[in-house]
């Protein structure tokens, strides 16, 4: 089965679970089909035939982004002979893990939405550095064991984030890495409505933190800029984050276009 860049497969309860494959990346080439996965939580996958679908993909590695407490809550189905690494992607001060729950985003007001904005914001741009969740990965996709997979709860944000630096690391445009983070709003088309239904009174009196619920709830542009103007700042180009953040350098960045792209 193949899928274009942004396109869910035909599972029944799975959200926002894509691949990277086909996007165009370095040297004229494109990632390849079935390698690289991303979705939301993987508790969703509950019905017989979305799980035999899911075992047709031949995943080696799931990845899970969440927090022990959203792991706790939901935690993902047993799936037999898979390698599972458990790290959350967003980090304290002290490195280590946040525990946040998603949940929380529900029922704020108008202030407490624009704080979580703004935390929002926040994370995007400590996201790319030097997190273990993602080094994992890469670490994965560099040995070899592929086809893997990488999530958290909506597969929005912490999976966004991933999935850029995957694809930055194999050569794409910010233009298509922007691309494939915003197919989030195509792949989860009720969310940001069902979020705008739950404060329908609150922007009747504040039409202002419309935008706020659309970030919260889905994806927007300025999230993924947060990410490129964090690594700008930082670094004169894309090879020195790489090498100073995870550790891959020319050659370890060939292997993995090699491994990945056709």
């Amino acid at each position: 089965m193949e899928w274009t860049p942004g396109k869910p497969p035909p599972f029944e309860t799975a959200e926002n679970f894509r691949e990277l494959g086909g996007w165009p990346a370095a040297d004229g080439r494109r990632v390849k089909r079935g390698l690289i996965w991303r979705s939301g939580a993987l508790c969703q996958i509950c019905t017989p035939a979305d799980q035999a679908r899911f075992e047709q993909l031949g995943i080696r590695v799931v990845s899970d982004l969440r927090s022990a407490v959203e792991r706790g809550r939901e935690p993902d189905p047993d799936f037999a002979g898979v390698i599972r690494h458990d790290i959350g992607a967003i980090r304290n001060a002290e490195g280590g893990e946040q525990p946040i729950d998603a949940n929380d985003s529900l029922h704020l007001d108008a202030q407490g939405l624009k704080d979580l904005a703004q935390e929002m914001m926040d994370i995007y741009s400590a996201l790319p550095f030097d997190n273990p969740a993602y080094r994992e990965i890469f670490r994965e996709m560099l040995d070899g064991r592929m086809p893997l997979l990488f999530h958290c709860s909506a597969g929005k944000d912490r999976t966004g984030v991933a999935a850029a630096l995957i694809l930055l690391a194999l050569g794409a445009s910010r233009e298509t890495v922007m691309e494939d983070f915003l197919a989030t709003n195509t792949c989860r088309p009720g969310a940001v409505q069902e979020c705008l239904d739950v404060y329908r009174q609150m922007l009747e009196q504040s039409p202002e933190v419309r935008p706020i619920l659309e970030l919260v709830s889905g994806v927007r542009p300025e999230s993924m800029q947060a990410v490129f103007d964090a690594i700008d700042r930082r670094y004169a180009c894309m090879e020195d984050f790489f090498a100073a953040e995870y550790g891959m350098g020319p050659e370890q960045l060939q292997l993995l276009r090699d491994r990945c792209l056709e």
